[in-house]
């Protein structure tokens, strides 16, 4: 089968074609995004009540 733009409607494979091409650049910037994300510092603690502490 050839390709061939048609004035009726849209082809079925230019549709897949562009969402596979939408799905690799979603893919590629959610990787570089997680890649070179800086690290947070990690000074965060976490606090446990006492059950001796009175208000």
């Amino acid at each position: 089968m050839r390709w061939k733009i048609s004035r009726h409607g849209h082809d079925p494979r230019q549709i897949d074609l562009l969402a596979i091409i939408a799905l690799l650049v979603l893919i590629a910037s959610a990787y570089l995004y997680f890649t070179h994300k800086p690290a947070a510092p990690d000074n965060t603690a976490f606090i446990v009540p006492s059950q001796s502490v009175h208000w």
